[in-house]
């Protein structure tokens, strides 16, 4: 069984002339190439999934971030043809009206490309403010399956892995303001699915699952922080969540552990996805359900990013 991990599904934004997305005609015809192969499963069901379950040439999407994309081509697109899937919601950006960190990083790129980017980062950067006994694992296990540039790539390591927290938002907002005078509030109504979009996600046979609160590394949480990641998320969700799914922010190997795991375990949540480059067995199904493997839809045809 294979679980397809989806971000940013749009047009071509002349104001983000080097944000990286998967084009929406791209999408929708990797959604035929996918039906032409395997069976799409109602993603309502998953909650039921076991040993017995039949799972061979089986195929479920799953769509992250909460993004206004998400609603405005993705919904029309599965409905057309007939799939649900499931969406991943960060709660932050609804409880404070504040793009998640993540996000910035991404629209700086975006905004002004990876170079100018890395430059800017290093006239502010200083190496007491990383974590260095770090870096070599995390730039081993990190992006390998991203065709970036070398400049876009050590942008994104150093401030979503290499960085000391303490240091991580305040460098982020700096760069951030050199490139955006526009209200962050603003950006945040535009950039991120509406209450009303979520609900209606949900209404339309979509389920809903937490993709925490701010999309922080949780295995560098303290154990209290990261149980309010995921117990606060699941409280904002509940009025459209069907069963509890969670899905990891960043998903690899690096940004969980076996203590955040069993707390899932602990909470009822059916089901946690990762990121690993594989297929769903049933072995994962009986004695690892809270880390579950995904496939990032660039690893197929149709999927390359633009």
């Amino acid at each position: 069984m294979k679980a397809i991990m989806y971000h940013y599904i749009q047009e071509h934004n002349v104001n983000l002339p080097h944000f990286q997305y998967l084009n929406v005609k791209n999408f929708e015809k990797q959604i035929i190439h996918f039906k032409s192969r395997y069976s799409f499963f109602d993603c309502s069901e998953i909650k039921n999934f076991s040993i017995k379950s039949k799972i061979r040439n089986k195929i479920f999407l799953t769509f992250d971030d909460g993004l206004s994309c998400h609603h405005k081509y993705v919904l029309k697109i599965l409905l057309k043809h007939k799939i649900n899937a499931v969406f991943y919601i960060p709660s932050g950006p609804y409880i404070d009206c504040k793009l998640l960190d993540v996000h910035k990083i991404h629209l700086i790129i975006g905004k002004i490309g990876g170079l100018k980017a890395n430059n800017l980062l290093l006239e502010l950067l200083d190496n007491s403010m990383l974590d260095l006994d770090k870096i070599e694992e995390y730039e081993k296990n990190t992006y390998r399956m991203q065709s970036n540039s070398d400049s876009i790539n050590n942008f994104k390591r150093v401030l979503n892995y290499y960085i000391k927290y303490a240091y991580r938002e305040i460098l982020i907002n700096k760069i951030f303001l050199k490139c955006f005078e526009e209200n962050e509030e603003s950006i945040v109504k535009r950039f991120y699915m509406s209450r009303d979009n979520i609900r209606n996600l949900f209404e339309n046979g979509m389920i809903i699952g937490s993709h925490a609160i701010k999309h922080k590394l949780m295995s560098r949480l303290s154990e209290k922080d990261f149980k309010n990641e995921i117990d606060e998320s699941f409280n904002f969700l509940q009025d459209f969540i069907s069963y509890k799914t969670f899905c990891y922010p960043y998903g690899g190997k690096l940004s969980y552990n076996k203590k955040i795991e069993k707390y899932l375990e602990k909470k009822l949540v059916n089901y946690s996805l990762s990121v690993e480059s594989r297929n769903i067995t049933k072995q994962d199904l009986k004695s690892r359900r809270q880390a579950l493997p995904r496939f990032d839809c660039n690893e197929f045809k149709y999927g390359q990013i633009e």
